[in-house]
């Protein structure tokens, strides 16, 4: 029979043995400096964001962004068999720490980080129970707020958004604070109400005199019969992001799509952003808080996991050349009877500014 001593002794070295690849990371953990982990800025080709840093701590499934500041950034991994969360900080010498694992739950399947424009809160969705701790509910809108102390508690963000009988997730904020956001409920339809469909729409709801107003289902141009998640607003609102495993994508999977907002508050009928990007089964994009950077989890699963996966980033100039065609119209040049043409473009509906 094994004695006590002898079990401790097997615990500690088991305990030991797992704790030489974690302090192996840390020490390993390369000298990055600067903004976005040190890595140089990339054009309007898609790269693997940090390749070979942030893969070397889990599988990468899950939405990675980065504080207002630059000097804060969370990630997860969202898919078994091994889920994890993590964040790593800048030093005051402008050096990233290592990561570590973050205060987001994984038993309550945490995700879909998103911060407030002036960094003071940080979004997510969970299915933490809204009162204490116990077993995981139905999913909602959570957010933490900054203090002297680092982040506080989670706090529910509470209806007209959160319901008791849908889910609400993936948050996305504008820079004016409207929400936009995606939710599963038994009842209502794409675009429309009345199907009575369970499929996952994406919503919004503006901020007004310092609270969330009910939230509106969008249209058909964006909301489909299959589901739309993870939505991204542009800071000035000009565009909205989505994945969606709709027919006519670029992969088989997941694919990236884009709608941009007229100057009469329309949007455009969603197209897919995958073709351009050229990268397979596309989740958790997100934006740099100034809108230059686009950054989405990229690859397809085998038979252990999203070990193939990667982060990418590409400069949301990209994202231009997917604007409807500008149109022609004639205006009349004041104090002269004569026609002019000039650029005009539909999104503006007046002379382009985009350019």
């Amino acid at each position: 029979m094994i004695s006590r001593i002898g079990i401790l002794t097997l615990i500690s070295r088991l305990l030991l043995a797992a704790a030489i690849p974690i302090r192996a990371q840390q020490t390993d953990f390369p000298k990055l400096t600067g903004p976005y982990l040190g890595q140089k800025p990339p054009g309007l080709a898609s790269e693997i964001f940090a390749p070979g840093i942030l893969s070397r701590y889990s599988m990468l499934h899950g939405k990675l962004v980065f504080s207002p500041d630059g000097l804060e950034a969370f990630w997860t991994c969202n898919a078994a068999p091994a889920q994890s969360r993590w964040t790593a900080r800048q030093t005051s010498q402008g050096i990233w720490s290592a990561p570590e694992p973050s205060f987001f739950s994984i038993e309550y399947v945490e995700n879909s980080m998103v911060y407030s424009p002036d960094g003071k809160r940080l979004y997510f969705h969970s299915r933490r129970p809204l009162h204490g701790t116990g077993a995981p509910k139905d999913k909602d809108i959570w957010y933490r707020e900054k203090t002297s102390k680092g982040w506080g508690d989670p706090v529910p963000l509470g209806p007209p958004v959160n319901l008791l009988t849908s889910d609400e997730s993936a948050p996305s904020l504008a820079a004016d604070g409207t929400l936009f956001f995606t939710r599963q409920e038994s009842t209502g339809a794409h675009g429309a109400p009345g199907h009575g469909t369970a499929q996952i729409d994406i919503y919004y709801s503006e901020y007004r005199n310092g609270a969330y107003a009910e939230p509106v289902r969008m249209g058909p141009e964006i909301n489909s019969e299959y589901p739309e998640i993870d939505p991204v607003i542009a800071p000035d609102k000009s565009y909205l992001l989505f994945t969606s495993a709709r027919p006519g994508g670029y992969s088989r999977m997941m694919n990236l799509y884009v709608s941009f907002r007229t100057a009469d508050g329309r949007w455009t009928p969603a197209q897919s952003l995958s073709h351009t990007l050229k990268i397979d089964n596309i989740w958790f994009p997100s934006l740099s808080i100034d809108g230059a950077y686009l950054f989405f989890c990229g690859g397809y699963p085998n038979d252990k996991g999203y070990t193939d996966s990667h982060y990418y980033w590409v400069s949301t100039k990209i994202i231009d050349g997917s604007m409807p065609e500008k149109k022609y119209t004639k205006k009349i040049v004041e104090g002269k009877n004569q026609n002019e043409k000039i650029d005009f473009c539909f999104l503006c509906a007046s002379p382009c500014r985009h350019n």
